[in-house]
């Protein structure tokens, strides 16, 4: 049971599965719905990870892509898990294909999962740190004018596993740091799987294959209008 009023730290994880690029398309559009509404209420949310759909841009940092095999977004505020649940499950867009005129299909799906961060888990990241290493970069993504002229991006390697995260995801080396304890947080929660609980928050790390039925909501057009 969630406390109200309490501060968390939600994960929303927006994949298009084993969709085409029209799904990819539609990825990118929830990202901007997604953080939209939440600053509207007043979350802080931005995107912490990125996976392109076409590979040839999935490591270069000049051209920003207009579809995504996945997205993670990082959400942080009072009552925070409420909003990450109304966001769960299988989101459906109709209308036309933006990359193939004419082509006879108009419904496109997407998935997003999601795991939530209690005060009690962030309160462990402190031991955590005390077993990673950080190692600062230059951030190599979009982002800004001065995105590439401080070393803001970190990698972080947990000593004990060998696992490792990239964070450039903030201006603020500080900001990236915390983001990539939590990253991998998350990582060892998936790694151990002797933990039920584990498992449940594993599932959603993945590119999993998602349902097309019963979507909890529709959108419409290249507007990306939100039928209520």
């Amino acid at each position: 049971m969630k406390v109200a009023n309490e501060k968390n730290i939600a994960w929303l994880q927006v994949t298009a599965g084993q969709g085409p690029k029209e799904c990819a398309w539609v990825v990118a559009q929830l990202e901007r719905v997604i953080l939209h509404a939440a600053e509207k209420v007043g979350f802080f949310a931005q995107r912490v990870e990125a996976l392109a759909f076409d590979k040839l841009l999935r490591k270069q940092s000049v051209i920003e892509t207009d579809a995504y095999l996945s997205l993670l977004i990082r959400l942080e505020g009072n009552d925070v898990y409420q909003f990450s649940q109304e966001w769960i499950g299988t989101i459906k867009w109709q209308g036309e294909s933006p990359y193939r005129p004419k082509h006879k299909r108009l419904n496109w799906f997407v998935g997003i999962a999601s795991v939530v961060m209690t005060e009690s888990q962030k309160t462990e990241l402190g031991c955590l740190s005390t077993e990673v290493d950080f190692e600062s970069m230059r951030a190599k993504g979009p982002g800004g004018q001065h995105v590439n002229k401080t070393n803001s991006a970190v990698r972080a390697t947990h000593r004990p596993t060998g696992l490792q995260v990239r964070v450039e995801s903030d201006r603020s080396q500080h900001r990236n740091k915390q983001i990539a304890l939590e990253r991998l947080q998350l990582l060892l929660l998936q790694k151990s799987s002797d933990d039920k609980k584990s498992k449940e928050h594993a599932r959603w790390l993945q590119h999993y294959d998602v349902n097309r039925g019963n979507p909890i909501r529709t959108f419409y057009g290249k507007k990306f209008v939100e039928n209520y």
